[in-house]
């Protein structure tokens, strides 16, 4: 009997078991694909620290914790840059030399990115750090932190910014900070610091006090300048003999000066008793070295050879206070082995006549003043029944002048911002630098008459008199600048022919 039954009809959705087999031993086997691992970086690790000191992350932590980020993130650390007691946020420091280097590398392809501790050590100012970053990611590099998120979304900028923010902010706290502690020291006549000066010696709780070598020196400077020697001369005078440099090469502290050195520590100062901060002197709490009539000779020895630094080396007396009758000043030469003073306007401009004078012309009038004055002055001091003013003080004239021609100054000032537009900017900037010169000149007359002030003309003029072959060049020069404003030559047949102005003879 034939079996009927039948398999149930297919629906002809799934094949039979054998042709998916079949259709399965036909279809290629998926080929797999190895990703790449990405590339490895070269990066410049930047260390910087502000100042060394035990709380702060030592440049050695810095180095391994960068080291550690960079192998976390397959970056090649290429090269080093480190700065060390290096501010991040003063605009002299010498880190910016070195950032500005790791971003020139990176502009350069030597790397392709800057890897640093914390974002603020790559500077605490905003605009060098703006500066920093536009340069790197221009050059398709990044600045990376070793210890802070590096998201490049909008809301991982805004937050480095923040950290950078921060930072600034940190760094002008601990300035105002400082700023404060330090003018407050200067206040009180201290110094901003307990730092080393010539002529001292300091201790904590009992501050400076006179060294008994260094301070006669220093005082011995001050006098020798003041007197007519040259910056050069007091150097090689107090320059150690045979100095040697230390293993580091370089000399011990004041065993070596030069003419830039003893006019530095001069001009400081700090030997009159005085403190210099920012520019500015203030009265000091430690002992000056020379008095106050010293101090004032001193400035007015420099303001005098500031002004023609080529008489403090010239080897004719009246150089830089000699005129000739055209108005021009007269400068030293030497004709046939004998000095002259010789008109400069015509021998460089126009030519006139009589434009020179031999020098030892020059020398017997001021030597027939010089006795003059001092027969005058030892009578006046004979006939008069009380102590003579023998010298007229002109300081609290020209101090009036100096003042009224502030006080001019500072109403042109507030005319022109409280007017504007009926002053021209050129007009008033002319007008401000015509009474700056002219507030700068009258202050130089107040250092000149103040400085004369202080000496006594009797003893001065009597030991020019008396020590005028003994004296050097320079003293001789140095003194009579206390004593003379002015010598003018004046045209021959004109009586006197030398012509001494002084404030001795207007008194």
């Amino acid at each position: 009997m034939r079996c009927t039954c039948r398999s149930p009809p297919s629906s002809g959705r799934h094949p039979p078991t054998d042709q998916r087999e079949r259709d399965r031993a036909l279809t290629p086997e998926p080929t797999l694909r190895l990703v790449a691992p990405p590339a490895r970086r070269r990066g410049i690790g930047a260390i910087r620290v502000s100042k060394a000191r035990e709380e702060m992350t030592s440049p050695e932590n810095q180095r391994y914790i960068i080291e550690a980020f960079a192998e976390r993130e397959n970056i090649e650390i290429v090269e080093w840059i480190e700065g060390i007691d290096e501010s991040g946020s003063s605009a002299k420091s010498a880190w910016w030399a070195r950032l500005s280097y790791g971003c020139a590398q990176v502009e350069a392809h030597a790397a392709d990115v800057l890897i640093v501790w914390r974002v603020d050590r790559a500077g605490r100012k905003k605009l060098k750090w703006a500066v920093a970053e536009e340069r790197i990611e221009n050059a398709g590099g990044r600045i990376l932190s070793a210890t802070e998120p590096n998201d490049q979304s909008p809301a991982g900028r805004f937050g480095r910014n923040v950290l950078i923010d921060h930072g600034v902010f940190i760094a002008e706290s601990i300035g105002a900070t400082w700023k404060e502690a330090l003018e407050r020291r200067v206040r009180h006549g201290l110094t901003p610091n307990g730092q080393r000066h010539y002529g001292y010696t300091y201790a904590r709780g009992s501050g400076y006090e006179i060294d008994p070598v260094e301070g006669p020196n220093l005082a011995a400077m001050y006098r020798a300048y003041a007197a007519g020697d040259a910056a050069r001369d007091i150097a090689e005078r107090y320059t150690t003999p045979g100095a040697e440099p230390g293993s580091d090469g370089a000399h011990a502290r004041y065993a070596r000066w030069n003419t830039a050195s003893v006019l530095r520590l001069l001009d400081s100062g700090f030997g009159a008793g005085y403190v210099l901060f920012r520019g500015t002197l203030h009265e000091g709490a430690h002992p000056p070295v020379i008095d106050a009539d010293e101090w004032i000779r001193y400035r007015h020895a420099r303001d005098q050879r500031r002004r023609r630094p080529r008489a403090e080396r010239s080897p004719y007396i009246y150089s830089g206070f000699i005129y000739c009758h055209c108005g021009s000043r007269m400068g030293g030469r030497t004709d046939h082995g004998r000095p002259r003073y010789a008109c400069t306007d015509s021998a460089q401009y126009t030519r006139h006549d009589d434009a020179s004078l031999a020098a030892h012309v020059i020398d017997d009038a001021v030597r027939e003043w010089l006795a003059g004055e001092r027969d005058r002055i030892n009578k006046a001091a004979r006939e008069a029944p009380k102590r003579p003013r023998l010298v007229v003080d002109p300081a609290k004239e020209i101090a009036a002048r100096i003042a009224a021609e502030r006080q001019r100054l500072d109403a042109a000032t507030a005319r022109y911002f409280d007017n504007p537009g009926v002053v021209s900017d050129d007009a008033f900037q002319r007008y401000s630098a015509n009474a700056e010169t002219k507030i700068a000149a009258l202050e130089v007359d107040l250092t000149r008459a103040s400085a004369q002030a202080t000496v006594r003309p009797i003893v001065i003029i009597g030991d020019l008199v008396d020590q005028w072959e003994e004296n050097t060049i320079e003293q001789r020069r140095e003194a009579l600048r206390l004593l003379v404003d002015r010598i003018t030559v004046q045209r021959p047949g004109v009586v006197p022919r030398v012509v001494v102005d002084s404030a001795l003879t207007r008194s």
